[in-house]
């Protein structure tokens, strides 16, 4: 990996660079070899992560060190509609639905913004789905937001299942499969009723007063860090 960083700091002087990876920090004993190393080469960076990293001050201070900007984390749901059964054993992100605010509180306050990721249409969300994420994200106030659709990849088994239940609405569009286009009916509401809440949804998060709301946390969270005045899941706004 240091080796892939160094030529591209041959290509390229300032290069911000995303760690691709899914999870990135799910063995901390080779990141906590790797961010040191890291921090020498002197690169932005941003990756994909769990909510877990929240508790390791250590790894937030290094990930910070060594160029660490911003970390999306999928959170997939801001209440339990639609996380049920979502992972396969052990609906762990269902169960972390109550440390949003503080692990979020805590990686912002450590220098690294978070982009938080929602899934709209998911089974058991309707319509209120789009007015929660909203008031979630007024209230937690995550630097960034990346909303997207449920997609049907051919050969998954999220596609083989809405396929046995006659749910796809076209099983040969290829075009379709980009997050942000609609392939299936939904089971709590109308396929317009996802499409049309999915365009307001995004509208109203990317408004430039609630985008600039959310960078004006961020660096409040930093000045109140160097002040050593940040209480982790409470309210710093």
């Amino acid at each position: 990996m240091l080796a892939e960083v160094d030529r591209i700091c041959e290509l390229w002087p300032h290069p911000f660079i995303q760690l691709a990876d899914d999870n990135s920090f799910v063995n901390r004993l080779y990141w906590r070899r790797l961010l040191p190393e890291l921090a020498k080469r002197k690169v932005r960076w941003f990756t994909e992560t769990d909510l877990s990293v929240y508790r390791d001050e250590t790894l937030l201070q290094l990930m910070h060190d060594a160029g660490c900007v911003e970390v999306l984390i999928g959170l997939e749901s801001p209440n339990t509609l639609g996380l049920k059964g979502l992972e396969t054993r052990r609906d762990w992100k269902r169960r972390q639905l109550g440390h949003h605010t503080e692990a979020i509180e805590r990686i912002q306050a450590a220098g690294i913004r978070v982009n938080a990721c929602f899934v709209v249409g998911l089974d058991g969300q309707g319509p209120e789905i789009f007015d929660r994420i909203l008031e979630w994200v007024d209230e937690t106030l995550p630097f960034d937001v990346q909303v997207t659709l449920p997609t049907p990849f051919p050969g998954t088994p999220f596609y083989r299942q809405l396929e046995q239940q006659g749910r796809l609405l076209d099983p040969l569009a290829w075009e379709r499969c980009t997050l942000f286009d609609l392939n299936f009916e939904p089971s709590e509401m109308s396929a317009e009723t996802l499409r049309r809440g999915f365009h307001r949804l995004v509208a109203q998060l990317y408004t430039d007063i609630a985008t600039q709301r959310r960078k004006r946390h961020f660096h409040r969270l930093q000045r109140l860090a160097r002040w050593g005045q940040v209480i982790p899941g409470s309210n710093t706004r």
